[in-house]
């Protein structure tokens, strides 16, 4: 993980970050708790393939590394709007998503939906981008990737 870091989150290098297993209600989620960053991991991901795991995981740094460009006001504004609305949310999450899939992890976060539709989970706007998007939006940048 500490190479995925160094390699597209140079700002977070410097961070107090811990990723551990025992998320509980969500597959992955991410706190900050006196200015230390953490990451936690459902238990159901042991079994996870590497790049199902850096595909959540890349989501939640995405979420990081933009609440660090914030200024704290700015930023718990923004906590404060995303706790109470939908829209909200579903604006950050699919803002996360193609961050994610702009940092080059678009097959990390198909194998991370293709893990947790095994495990009966689903998801709709409010999580994220649709299956259906992140693999056009993957087959497109493999079309105008440089090569």
């Amino acid at each position: 993980m500490r190479r995925l870091i160094v390699r597209s989150f140079p700002r977070l290098r410097r961070l107090e970050l811990t990723i551990l297993w025992g998320a509980e209600d969500d597959l992955l989620s991410y706190t900050v708790q006196e200015d230390h960053h953490l990451i936690e991991v459902n238990d159901c991901f042991r079994r996870a393939n590497r790049c199902a795991l850096e595909g959540g995981i890349t989501h939640e740094l995405c979420h990081i590394d933009a609440d660090l460009r914030m200024g704290g006001y700015q930023r718990q504004l923004a906590w404060s709007r995303y706790s109470q609305s939908r829209w909200c949310r579903i604006r950050e999450e699919r803002a996360t998503e193609r961050r994610v899939i702009e940092l080059g992890y678009g097959t990390h976060l198909l194998a991370l939906v293709r893990f947790a539709h095994r495990l009966a989970y689903s998801f709709s706007r409010e999580h994220g981008l649709l299956y259906s998007e992140i693999l056009r939006a993957v087959e497109t940048g493999r079309k105008t990737a440089p090569g």
